[in-house]
């Protein structure tokens, strides 16, 4: 295979993910089939860097034109509009399933239920809120990069989540992926991630990762314990919730000390 070849397979692959993971437009010529979308998961993070500098954007907007407070509603604004709510859903749905029932089956069941329940609507109220609460307390000189760092590492949280686990549904969103996504997936992204948090979290990268870490093996053992595996809504869910703790992380007192 060509240079030419591999640079055009590569621009597909990457147009695939942003396909499946937000509303934003792709060329018409993109060609999507099961395999491609599996082949795209190394360019999740990338997508997620697009996704974080809409966010960027529209916080700098919010903040320079009225307060911390509403450039941190714009910003979560932005990414909820670019990606469709994909992730909020996945945690809503995760939600209701997770905390409506005892039973796999019927956990699946109310997951699969496109209808918002209790669990759900209080989990996704909580979520958007902490997170506007979280950006808002952001350092105004970081707040760009945290933002594009966050959204980074939430989409690629969905890497060794599907190459690690067991795909608990014989359809659904993240069935393509479940016996596709290669090792060297797993390492092209996880170096990707890695450099990016570098440059967008400086030395505080060293709190963040582990913290994303510990994150990822927690959420991972639960969803085992109590679904024996992973779903697209599971994913989406901790894509989010991923992106919650970095914003956490990064506007800590103890980390604002740490910088001063």
């Amino acid at each position: 295979m060509n240079i030419a070849t591999q640079l055009k397979q590569a621009c597909n692959r990457y147009f695939v993910a942003q396909m499946f993971l937000t509303r934003l437009p792709v060329p018409v010529k993109t060609q999507w089939s099961e395999s491609e979308l599996a082949h795209s998961t190394p360019w999740f993070a990338l997508v997620g860097v697009v996704v974080g500098s809409i966010a960027a954007i529209a916080w700098w907007i919010g903040f320079n034109l009225w307060s911390p407070l509403m450039g941190a509603v714009f910003a979560v604004c932005a990414s909820v509009l670019v990606t469709g709510a994909f992730h909020e859903d996945g945690l809503a749905d995760s939600a209701d399933g997770l905390g409506g029932a005892f039973d796999i089956e019927k956990k699946l069941v109310i997951m699969r239920d496109s209808r918002i329940g209790t669990y759900g609507s209080v989990a996704l109220i909580l979520n958007i809120i902490a997170k506007i609460g979280a950006i808002s307390l952001l350092q105004p000189s970081a707040a760009i990069a945290v933002l594009i760092g966050a959204h980074m590492l939430g989409r690629w949280t969905s890497v060794p989540l599907i190459k690690y686990n067991n795909y608990v549904r014989e359809q659904g969103t993240g069935k393509p992926f479940a016996a596709m996504v290669s090792t060297s997936n797993v390492i092209w992204s996880s170096a990707f991630a890695l450099v990016c948090s570098v440059l967008c979290f400086g030395t505080s990268a060293l709190f963040v990762i582990p913290g994303i870490l510990i994150f990822l093996w927690l959420a991972q053992w639960y969803v085992r314990k109590k679904l024996g595996g992973i779903t697209g809504d599971i994913l989406g869910a901790i894509n989010s919730l991923t992106e919650l703790l970095t914003y956490l992380i990064m506007s800590s007192g103890f980390i604002i000390a740490f910088n001063s």
